[in-house]
């Protein structure tokens, strides 16, 4: 039998591919869309999906992390339930509609059209997820790369025939635009289904299909972990729009800001879905874990330090070149906002090393007070700054989970939190704030500034061997 890619060679391979096709949705559709339909539209849009976003819990209650935990560690747990868990997931996504339409109700919400469209996406969104993750935990991680960029390649083939051929095509709307995302996310499904097929698959529900006990309770705690970050990362943009005076213009200029961070955070998404079954995998064989963490820190804090020092001095050419417009306040939110990816970072490399190895209802407490931080911030804060309180609240609160769950796993599963690499950050952040404070006005054009920053941030994780990693994918394939 053929010995599926390593860890390392299919993580560069996800990384690549979501490096060219996922910004190219985000600047070349996403963004687009937003000029095209106004800030105050695109608002009311982004609100309503953080709305869709932050419930979609009701579509897993955990079950995809739980599942996708167990079948790293055991495959048999996967030929006895994988029928039932299919099942268990279209029954939850018929929840999860009715909740999310009730709480549209409740809400007065206005738009129902957009509602019943970023239902549907966060319904295939949710079954694309479990059947990536099987796909992932059966180490077909190559397969699991490809996937991964299906359903933004379609969207951009299919959005930017109606964005830049408007004479053949049609003029784009928002729903247009959702339509599109509904069609092409449901097709993306469907793919990862006849791949898990086409590999011996086979769904069948048992004819005890009804979850047991045992399972409810190991599995909620993953759907708990999920809600709270849901909510900590998009609830801001629905408080913002229902609480704020001109509510869908700021969470229209939210969701530009917003839009960086999210394509910022890419990376992040990516080697946190590769982590846990690889790390899950190894902890239940005691094999070594840190140095993985470790390395994968490196990379997300490296790359955050230079995207927050680009933000801050490029922002407003970043502003003019992306939404046409050098508004003040738009780039201060621009600012603010990008500065939280700190803590995503480290949320992303410890929360997911946490949930690997069990600990999920610790994490789920820490990510617990970092939503009530970040809440009651954003009430305070909403009503006076309006988006520009909101990445405030979203600063606050991210630094708190990123630090605190570091600490935590430092102590509970002893991952080292190697103070060298802190200095080194440091010195990285102050060395690119010089840079760009004495070449920012210079003759040099801004994306060639951008270039040479990047150059900087690699050439000092390869001076002081952050990103050494010959000796460590040589380890690994040892242990493999």
């Amino acid at each position: 039998m053929k010995k599926p890619p390593g860890f390392y060679s299919s993580l560069g391979l996800l990384v690549l591919l979501n490096a060219i096709i996922k910004p190219l949705w985000i600047f070349a559709i996403d963004r687009q869309v937003q000029n095209v339909v106004g800030t105050e539209n695109y608002g009311v849009y982004f609100s309503l999906l953080s709305l869709s976003v932050v419930l979609s819990f009701l579509a897993d209650w955990g079950f995809t992390p739980f599942f996708n935990q167990r079948l790293a560690a055991d495959r048999s747990f996967f030929e006895k339930l994988s029928g039932n868990f299919l099942l268990w997931k279209l029954l939850f996504a018929l929840l999860y509609c009715l909740i999310l339409f009730t709480a549209g109700f409740i809400s007065g919400i206005r738009r129902w059209d957009i509602l019943i469209y970023v239902t549907l996406i966060q319904v295939f969104t949710s079954l694309f997820v479990f059947l990536r993750s099987i796909i992932t935990a059966s180490q077909w991680f190559r397969a699991d790369a490809w996937l991964s960029i299906t359903d933004k390649t379609l969207m951009i083939i299919g959005c930017g025939t109606f964005l830049y051929f408007p004479a053949l095509a049609g003029h784009m709307n928002i729903d247009r635009f959702l339509l599109l995302q509904t069609v092409f996310l449901g097709s993306s499904t469907i793919i990862a289904f006849l791949f898990l097929v086409k590999k011996g698959i086979k769904f069948i529900p048992q004819s005890n299909w009804l979850p047991s006990r045992n399972i409810i309770m190991q599995a909620l705690p993953f759907g708990m972990v999920y809600l709270l970050m849901s909510t900590h990362s998009r609830i801001d943009a629905f408080l913002l729009e229902r609480i704020h005076s001109n509510g869908a213009y700021e969470s229209g200029i939210y969701a530009g800001a917003f839009r960086l961070l999210d394509a910022s955070n890419m990376c992040g998404y990516l080697v946190a879905s590769f982590m846990l079954p690889y790390i899950a995998r190894r902890w239940s064989s005691q094999t070594e874990i840190n140095s993985v963490i470790l390395r994968c820190r490196h990379f997300l804090m490296m790359v955050a330090i230079g995207v927050i020092a680009t933000g801050i001095f490029l922002g407003p050419w970043i502003q003019r070149v992306l939404y046409h417009h050098n508004d003040d306040y738009a780039v201060e939110v621009l600012r603010y906002c990008l500065a939280a990816m700190l803590g995503y970072s480290l949320v992303h490399i410890y929360g997911t090393a946490l949930t690997a190895t069990g600990r999920v209802v610790d994490f789920s407490w820490i990510v617990l007070i970092s939503v009530l931080i970040n809440s009651t911030l954003n009430l305070v804060l909403i009503p006076a700054y309006g988006a520009k309180g909101s990445c405030l609240a979203a600063l606050c609160s991210q630094l708190f989970c990123g630090i605190v769950t570091m600490l935590y796993a430092r102590q509970k599963i002893h991952t080292a939190v190697n103070i060298r690499s802190l200095l080194i950050y440091i010195f990285t952040g102050l060395l690119l704030a010089a840079f760009y404070y004495t070449f920012r006005s210079g003759p040099i054009p801004e994306w060639l500034l951008i270039i040479a920053a990047a150059g900087i941030v690699t050439s000092i994780m390869l001076l002081t061997r952050l990103a050494g990693i010959a000796q460590l994918i040589k380890a690994v394939r040892k242990q493999d």
